[in-house]
C-alpha cells in the first residue's frame, strides 16, 4: 500500500467533550483513503478498542477505509463520528 505524497486530510471530532483527530491518506492510483488514528494524541477514550486495529509506526492505528476519489473534511469527519458511535465511544 503506497500513499499519494500529495494527498492527505486531517479529520476531527470536537463535540460532547471529545477532542479526537485522525488523518486520511489517499492510496496512490486508487479511489481509496485509509484513515489512521494518531496515537500521539490522548487516546484514553478509545484505548479499550485499539488492540482490534493494525498499528503502523509511521501513521498510527488504521481504523477504517473510505472508497472515494476525492474526500472532503465534512464527509471524512462525519465518517469518523460514525466510527466513534459504532464503537460506543460517543
Amino acid at each position: 500500500m503506497k500513499f499519494d505524497p500529495n494527498q492527505h486530510l486531517h479529520l476531527g471530532y470536537y463535540e460532547n467533550n471529545v477532542d479526537l483527530e485522525a488523518v486520511a491518506y489517499k492510496i496512490q492510483n486508487e479511489n481509496k483513503w485509509v484513515v489512521f488514528l494518531d496515537n500521539e494524541q490522548d487516546t484514553t477514550l478509545v484505548q479499550k478498542i485499539l488492540d482490534q486495529y493494525d498499528y503502523h509506526e509511521k501513521y498510527g492505528y488504521k481504523i477504517f477505509t473510505i472508497d472515494a476519489d476525492d474526500l472532503s473534511y465534512e464527509v471524512g469527519s462525519k465518517l469518523l463520528e460514525e466510527w466513534l458511535k459504532t464503537n460506543n465511544i460517543i
